[in-house]
């Protein structure tokens, strides 16, 4: 039980360096050919990732506030999950270079001549920007290197006192991430139309980064079981885990059907600017499967009891929503940088995703097998394994 692997075999492990690699110079080579294009695809790449580490670990501290037993048999996936969150802080220091190419409000001579952006310049700045971004990691990594040393402590020693001040830590990293998460989707992709603004996006974005939290753990999960690993976990904790995407999938539908709506009822042209973006010059058929790919497919996949079972068809639901996040986030970040064009995908969207996602989760690989698979003196410990069997 306690026997030490990775979530990767060391084949998967010298595959994702090769992907890493090969993303990196695709960067380089998009960046010679199209440099907006280049600074974008790592923009959305790399939040993309760092906020399904940071939903990780959010739903690790749910678990302590909460005092769920139940999830406590595989916490070291999401804890290995967060613990890449510093990846996600290295590779924004390139794009801290790309400001200029991303965003409208980096240029002075445009804020000056624009008085709307001149009223939120004392916000959207570029000092401000990156040392938001810089508050932001740094409050992750450390609610996650605190969460992670704590579990270990109480591996060590057996000590329960380690997981009460886990709920502490936990219900203090709730509210931090909470604010930290909503300044940083106003930053990183909210200000991408900077003349754009809705109170909903916050809770929107975490809504879909959070059911891919899951999805990512469902994933590794079932590839962990199929190497013969944590044969502990059963049936009921992946019924769980399928609850939390039906769950999640409903709720970001909710999100993205009251924005939507709200915004097209009123018809103010400072709100129809976003959705005006994504239903013109081609953008229209992406926009419409947005919904269909993260809501309607996802509710079709896990309706009934035994879709949440481990199998395919929960692992088909969690690869759905995975790329149906990669859709998502492509409607978010792409129209307002195309300048008027349809959508383009290609080799450098693929490579720079792949190899940005290869990064995380090597840095995942290392942290989770650096300790125990299972946590095995966690008072939780018993509880967890007993549901199921």
């Amino acid at each position: 039980m306690s026997e030490r692997q990775g979530i990767l075999s060391d084949g998967q492990r010298q595959a994702g360096a090769i992907l890493a690699g090969l993303g990196g110079a695709a960067f380089f080579a998009a960046y010679r050919g199209d440099t907006g294009r280049a600074w974008a695809n790592l923009l959305l790449s790399n939040v993309y990732w760092s906020w399904i580490c940071g939903a990780a670990l959010v739903f690790t501290a749910v678990q302590f506030v909460s005092k769920a037993g139940w999830s406590a048999g595989f916490r070291r996936i999401p804890e290995a999950m967060a613990a890449a969150l510093p990846v996600g802080l290295i590779l924004f220091v390139p794009l801290f270079f790309g400001l200029h190419d991303l965003y409208h409000w980096s240029h002075a001579e445009v804020v000056a001549k624009d008085a709307i952006l001149a009223g939120k310049s004392s916000y959207l700045n570029e000092g401000g920007y990156r040392l938001r971004t810089v508050l932001a990691f740094a409050a992750w990594i450390a609610f996650a290197f605190a969460l992670r040393r704590l579990s270990t402590a109480q591996d060590a020693d057996g000590d329960a006192g380690h997981t009460r001040r886990s709920v502490g830590v936990s219900a203090a990293l709730l509210v931090v991430f909470a604010a930290t998460f909503t300044y940083s989707s106003v930053d990183w992709l909210m200000s991408l139309e900077p003349h754009w603004m809705s109170t909903i996006y916050p809770w929107y974005c975490f809504s879909g980064v959070f059911v891919a939290a899951i999805a990512c753990i469902v994933l590794i999960l079932s590839g962990l079981k199929r190497r013969g690993l944590l044969h502990e976990i059963g049936g009921p904790h992946f019924h769980d885990l399928g609850k939390y995407l039906f769950a999640f999938s409903v709720f970001w539908g909710y999100l993205w059907f009251s924005q939507y709506l709200l915004i097209w009822y009123s018809n103010i042209p400072e709100e129809t600017v976003h959705y005006a973006a994504r239903l013109s010059e081609g953008w229209g058929p992406v926009f419409w499967a947005n919904p269909v790919v993260n809501l309607l497919i996802p509710c079709v996949l896990l309706l009934s009891a035994r879709s949440k079972r481990p199998g395919k068809k929960m692992v088909l639901a969690a690869v759905v929503i995975l790329g149906g996040r990669y859709l998502d986030f492509y409607q978010l970040v792409m129209p307002p940088l195309a300048h008027g064009t349809g959508p383009h995908f290609g080799w450098q969207e693929v490579l720079i995703f792949a190899g940005v996602g290869s990064s995380f989760l090597l840095a995942a690989d290392r942290a989770f097998r650096s300790e125990d698979a299972i946590p095995g003196r966690d008072p939780y410990l018993v509880e967890s394994l007993s549901v199921g069997h």
